[in-house]
């Protein structure tokens, strides 16, 4: 019964990232030039196809590399990198 009761309790927040806050799509137009200037620098052989905007207000730019690898960079608003996967 404890081990149920403690499933019941953890999973749900499994799929979520404790920092990140919600994401939103949004249109690579509407991106701020310098987020996706910052994404471009820090990766400039990525072809960017996607962003999100989370609640926190940090900009996740998607893109995939020639051998098919996703690749992605978290700009804030600022235009400052915060995380390269």
């Amino acid at each position: 019964m404890r081990r149920l009761l403690l499933l019941v309790l953890l999973v749900p927040g499994c799929g979520e990232s404790v920092g990140e806050g919600k994401k939103e799509p949004i249109a690579l137009d509407k991106v701020p030039t310098a987020v996706m200037k910052a994404a471009q620098e820090k990766m400039p052989d990525i072809k960017f196809d996607s962003a999100f905007k989370t609640s926190k207000g940090i900009y996740e730019v998607r893109g995939k590399a020639a051998n098919g690898k996703i690749r992605e960079v978290e700009v804030n608003e600022a235009g400052e990198v915060t995380l390269v996967e």
